[in-house]
């Protein structure tokens, strides 16, 4: 096996300093200081744009017909002509918060934070309406991630990092009052395509966790010191991505090293670097077999798709 398991995809891709990437179901979600866009799985064009300041967690309806804004003093549904559809004014995050909105396309639910006084609140709006909440008891600072699981639930980190962290799932399909919820402390989530099973970092995000369902008690555990020889404790993990039935995961300090286990993380094999996936560049999942691998700082970004020659891509999904 070549322990090359990437091949780049085109030429290299600009999008605004200090963006975020990660896959949508019509190719990729760029997150910027000044907005949001949606792109096609080659970057080659831009579906969706919309444009705003301060944006937190904002997100893109899957039909490309809505984004979901967070603002430092409200959260907004907003249109493809960047019309305000829907909007809910609240106190305003602290400076070190950015609050998290969500559009679930399955269940046609709004999904939004607004800051508390003794903890936040996760909002549920349907037909305009709020029908449900959850209270986040944790110190959140509005919240930072949202993704779906496997079985239809939504997923929501949270924490401004010092001090402290949890994940919140829900199920949108039940409404009215109070949400049940399941909660994982001082955990990070990662959103892994290409698998059904739950990845998390813990909140120093050196300890890497798979669950098989949200529910499970079962965690496989891996510590990034344990993954490979001469890798010191409390290195963080920096990026995790499914490819075939493997994980693979980047971790390190002054040197950031790759590393691929089956979904136990019983067994890692150590990994070349592919040529232009440097220290600083995070990679992730998308559609298709691609993968977007983004500086933050300089905001380039390029694809990639597995090697054959890896032999990563053989098997089934990890579980």
């Amino acid at each position: 096996m070549s322990n090359e398991f990437l091949t780049a995809v085109g030429a290299e891709r600009t999008v605004p300093e200090r963006s975020t990437v990660e896959a949508h179901p019509a190719g990729w979600l760029v997150r910027s200081p000044g907005g949001v866009d949606v792109y096609d799985a080659r970057f080659e064009r831009a579906l969706f744009t919309a444009r705003f300041e301060g944006c937190g967690t904002s997100t893109v309806s899957d039909a490309l017909d809505y984004a979901a804004v967070t603002l430092r003093d409200r959260a907004q549904l907003r249109g493809r002509d960047g019309a305000v559809l829907w909007e809910h004014v609240h106190g305003g995050w602290p400076q070190w918060g950015t609050g998290s909105a969500y559009w679930d396309s399955a269940t046609e639910t709004f999904a939004f934070t607004e800051p508390g006084d003794d903890s936040d609140l996760w909002h549920f709006v349907h037909d305009g309406m709020t029908t449900a909440s959850v209270e986040l008891t944790e110190l959140t600072a509005g919240g930072s991630h949202v993704s779906r699981s496997a079985d239809g639930r939504l997923g929501l980190s949270m924490g401004a990092g010092q001090d402290g962290c949890a994940v919140y799932w829900v199920d949108p399909r039940t409404r009215g009052g109070q949400l049940d919820s399941t909660v994982y402390d001082d955990e990070i989530l990662l959103d892994v395509r290409g698998q059904d099973s739950v990845v998390t970092l813990t909140h120093e995000t050196d300890v890497l966790r798979v669950r098989s369902t949200v529910g499970a008690v079962s965690i496989a555990t891996a510590r990034s010191d344990e993954i490979g020889d001469g890798m010191d404790e409390g290195v963080p993990f920096h990026w995790v991505v499914a490819v075939g039935d493997r994980l693979v995961a980047c971790a390190g300090d002054d040197e950031e090293r790759v590393f691929a286990a089956a979904a136990d993380l019983g067994s890692w094999t150590e990994l070349d670097r592919p040529t232009g996936v440097e220290d600083g560049t995070v990679l992730v999942g998308g559609h298709d077999g691609l993968y977007a691998g983004y500086d933050w700082s300089s905001g380039a970004v390029r694809l990639w798709q597995p090697s054959e020659l890896s032999g990563l891509t053989d098997g089934a999904r990890p579980r």
